[in-house]
Order: structure tokens, then C-alpha cells, then sequence
């Protein structure tokens, strides 16, 4: 048999210590569904368009327990596994869901519709259904952090990704000295 290496990490777990491995990639689309609201109007061609959204992210890892030598580890990393995607309570948890391919991204996700597994002796196979409610990938949120005591003095911030993302901006004044006359100025880049 042979495997495509991908690898990630569900939870606080990678997917070698839930015991199982990619076998054909993952099933990520590159932009998650859209919601689109463009209704029909009696009596014209077409529709209007108001807009769209995002739907949530389908994410569907095909997947196999590995090093299960016999049916009964094989039930155990299946009970492991299931185990890890509910809380105390027995309902599907949020987790965060990373890959080795993309590091520093993270999705929140949840298990979603159904699990079935097919099993040969002490071999199973399974697609992990998940789904991100936000469809968006974060990552770890940066701060930058400058003193300055010349005027007029210039700051750049740069951001990563490519959804606008408002910016914090906080001045602290330690001078004991009355701030007046700044400005903030916004550029965007190409």
C-alpha cells in the first residue's frame, strides 16, 4: 500500500500519537462554500445580487489506524480516537486543527455527520469529517511594540494574510510630557 505523507495535529494530539495516518491527502477545498444572496425577480432576466458569505469550511481527512496488529488494538485506537473528538460529556468538542504543510495556521473544528470505518481484520480505514463553523485559518497573533522620542517618526506594520484585519493601536505616553499634533495614517500596499 502506499501512503501520501501529510501530517497534522487535532487537538493537543498529532496524528501518529491518535495512531492513524493520511492515506490519500486531505479534502480541502482551496475557498470554503459560499452563501449567496441573489434572489430572482418575477418577470426580468437574472437576479439581484446582494452579496455572499462564507459558508463553513469541509474539511475531510482520509485516514487509517496504524501499528494495530490485531482486531482488539484496533477496537482500542478506534474507542481512542472517538474518545478524543467528544468532551467530558460526550459531545463533539472544538479543536484545533493544524497541518505540517501550512505551520503557524490553525482551524477551529468539529467532528461532523457520521464516522464509518471499513475494517479488515486489524486494518481500518475511515474519512474524518470536520468542520470549521469560523471557515478561516488564524495564526499566532503578533505584537509589535516600538518606543520612540524623535518626531516625526514612521512605524510599519505589516500583515500576512489576506482578509483586511483591523489593527490595535494603543499609545502610552511614559513621559510625563502632554502628547499633541500625531497622526495615523493607513497605506495599503499592493
Amino acid at each position: 500500500m502506499s501512503f501520501v505523507v501529510h501530517r497534522f495535529t487535532l487537538g493537543s494530539k498529532t496524528d501518529v500519537q491518535l495512531g492513524i495516518q493520511l492515506v490519500k491527502g486531505s479534502a480541502e477545498p482551496i475557498m470554503p462554500r459560499t452563501r449567496d444572496r441573489t434572489p430572482r425577480i418575477p418577470g426580468r432576466d437574472g437576479e439581484y445580487d446582494f452579496g455572499s458569505d462564507y459558508r463553513p469550511r469541509e474539511i475531510a481527512l482520509d485516514c487509517e489506524f496504524v501499528d494495530t496488529l490485531t482486531q482488539t488494538e484496533l477496537q482500542a485506537a478506534i474507542r481512542t480516537l472517538a474518545a478524543h473528538l467528544v468532551d467530558v460529556d460526550g459531545k463533539p468538542q472544538d479543536l484545533e486543527l493544524s497541518f505540517v504543510k501550512e505551520p503557524g495556521h490553525t482551524y477551529t473544528v468539529r467532528y461532523l455527520g457520521r464516522l464509518p470505518i471499513k475494517r479488515m481484520l486489524e486494518w481500518g480505514a475511515f474519512n474524518l469529517r470536520l468542520t470549521a463553523f469560523d471557515p478561516y485559518a488564524y495564526e499566532v497573533e503578533e505584537t509589535d511594540e516600538e518606543s520612540f522620542v524623535d518626531s516625526p517618526h514612521t512605524m510599519v506594520v505589516d500583515s500576512s494574510g489576506a482578509v483586511s484585519t483591523p489593527a490595535e493601536i494603543i499609545l502610552k505616553n511614559t513621559s510625563g510630557v502632554t502628547l499633541s499634533g500625531f497622526t495615523l495614517k493607513r497605506t495599503v500596499t499592493e
